[in-house]
C-alpha cells in the first residue's frame, strides 16, 4: 500500500495545503480516507475522480469532512459529463450535515459504518474501533497482502486505539499537542506527541508517522517527543508525501 498524505493540519489548512485526508492506493483500489478542507484539490494531483474506488470518513468534524459537500458536486458534474458511471461508495458514521445532499446524488452510494463494521474494498480488509473524541469517531485498520496500515483518526488515549494499532506495519497517529499539554489534550480528545509515541510502543507497531499538526510551536519538537517514547522510526509528514506499507 502507498499512503498519499493529502492533508495533515488540524482545525484549518495552512496556505495552499489541507486538513486531514489520505489516499490509500494499492494495485486494485484508490481509497480516500477523510475529506477535510482542501483535500480534493490535493487528491486530484494524484487520483482523478473517475479512478476513485471508495471514500471512508472517520467522523464529522469539519477538518475531516469539510469537502464532502464539494465531493457531491464533483459526482454531479461527472455524472452530467458521463465521465463516471459507477457509483462511488462513501462509508461514514451517520450524522453528517451533508448527508441528505450525498443521498440525493445518484452517483454516490452512502453506507453507514460503526465500530463493528467490517468491509472489503478491492481486497483491502478494513475494520474500525471507536476512539475517545467529542463526537463519534472511528480509527481505521487496513490490511492488504499481509501488510497493515492503521490510522488513529482523532482521539485521546484509550484502550481501543492501542488494540486496533496492535502490530501495525505503519501507524499514522494524530499528535495535535506537545508534551506538557496532556490535560488540554484529554479534554479536547487529542494526543500529545509523547502520548502518540508511548501508544505506538505499547501497541508494538513497526513504524510511526505523526499527523493532525497544531498551528503553533516547532513541529520538529513533535517528532523528538514521540521518538523519546517510541524507539522505532518516527516520520514527519508533508503534503503529497508517500508513506509505503
Amino acid at each position: 500500500m502507498n499512503i498519499h498524505v493529502l492533508g495533515y493540519w488540524g482545525a484549518y489548512p495552512e496556505a495552499g495545503e489541507a486538513t486531514t485526508g489520505l489516499l490509500v492506493q494499492t494495485d486494485t483500489a484508490n481509497v480516500l480516507v477523510d475529506c477535510g478542507s482542501g483535500v480534493l484539490s490535493q487528491l486530484f494531483k494524484v487520483c482523478q475522480f473517475r479512478d476513485l474506488t471508495a471514500v471512508i470518513i472517520t467522523h464529522h468534524h469539519h477538518d475531516h469532512a469539510a469537502d464532502l459537500g464539494v465531493l457531491s458536486y464533483t459526482a454531479l458534474i461527472h455524472r452530467q459529463m458521463g465521465t463516471r458511471k459507477e457509483k462511488l461508495p462513501v462509508y461514514m458514521p451517520s450524522g453528517s450535515p451533508v448527508e441528505q445532499a450525498l443521498e440525493r446524488e445518484p452517483l454516490i452510494q452512502l453506507q453507514r459504518i460503526t465500530d463493528t463494521s467490517r468491509i472489503d474494498i478491492g481486497g483491502i480488509d478494513i475494520t474500525f474501533a471507536r476512539t475517545q473524541h467529542p463526537v463519534y469517531c472511528l480509527a481505521v485498520r487496513m490490511t492488504y497482502k499481509g501488510r497493515t496500515f492503521v490510522f488513529s483518526a482523532d482521539s485521546s488515549l484509550c484502550p481501543n486505539l492501542t488494540q486496533i494499532a496492535r502490530d501495525a506495519d505503519l501507524f499514522l497517529c494524530e499528535a495535535n499537542m506537545y508534551d506538557g499539554q496532556e490535560d488540554t489534550a484529554k479534554h479536547a480528545g487529542h494526543l500529545t506527541a509523547g502520548q502518540a509515541g508511548a501508544l505506538a510502543r505499547e501497541a508494538g507497531v513497526k513504524k510511526l508517522a505523526l499527523t493532525h499538526y497544531p498551528h503553533h510551536g516547532n513541529l520538529d519538537d513533535l517528532i523528538r517527543q514521540a521518538s523519546a517514547a517510541f524507539h522505532g522510526p518516527v516520520e514527519r509528514v508533508h503534503t503529497l508525501k508517500i508513506l509505503q506499507v
